[in-house]
């Protein structure tokens, strides 16, 4: 499968990067307080939102659950405005951030049905596929949205016999930038993404 656990990504921002998690934990401390429903429920009616569905009941509850809106997001990257200006811009561009990611333990059918559902609810919309992979046993969408030249949001789904991997990103992001968003949540897709929408 695609390297979603590539320690090269950790680099000689290593310091940066440590502090800004350090900001981003103390905050996160705070957003578990909130009710996570209620989170949820305030990105729904949001352009970039996607509804990945349920699958608790075939994997148990996932390993990592995030779902934060615009106003801590900003809140976040402003703590972090003078360690790591450019996390803290990106902050700034997002309203929300939702990440799931199931372990499958071998089993990922479900996963990939759940994929393949996403996806036709995706197409015909305003989003569109930017990368494509069908293997064996693996899979990887990555869905953009965009209304005219404004970006809503940003999707990835990867799906192989390990984990499924959900991520929404709503709001206006880079890319290339994925990674290093992930990576302040401490969640490593690697640095191998590499998307070219030229």
């Amino acid at each position: 499968m695609t390297n979603f656990h590539n320690t090269n990504f950790h680099n000689t921002n290593y310091h940066r990067s440590n502090v800004m998690k350090r900001i981003f934990v103390t905050i996160m401390c705070a957003f578990l307080a909130l009710p996570a429903m209620a989170q949820e429920d305030a990105l729904k009616g949001l352009p970039g939102f996607v509804d990945f569905g349920e699958l608790n009941s075939i994997y148990g509850e996932p390993k990592v659950n995030i779902s934060i809106g615009g106003a801590l997001l900003r809140f976040v990257g402003a703590m972090a405005q003078h360690e790591e200006p450019e996390a803290a811009a990106i902050f700034s561009k997002l309203k929300g951030v939702r990440v799931n990611v199931y372990a499958t333990d071998g089993d990922a059918s479900a996963a990939l049905d759940q994929v393949a559902s996403v996806k036709s609810r995706l197409s015909g919309s305003n989003w569109q596929p930017v990368v494509q992979v069908n293997e064996d046993g693996e899979q990887v969408q990555i869905f953009m949205n965009f209304e005219g030249d404004v970006m809503n949001g940003l999707t990835l789904m990867a799906v192989d016999d390990e984990e499924a991997v959900f991520i929404n990103v709503i709001g206006q992001l880079d890319p290339e930038e994925l990674s290093q968003l992930m990576d302040n949540f401490d969640v490593d897709i690697g640095d191998s993404m590499h998307i070219d929408v030229n």
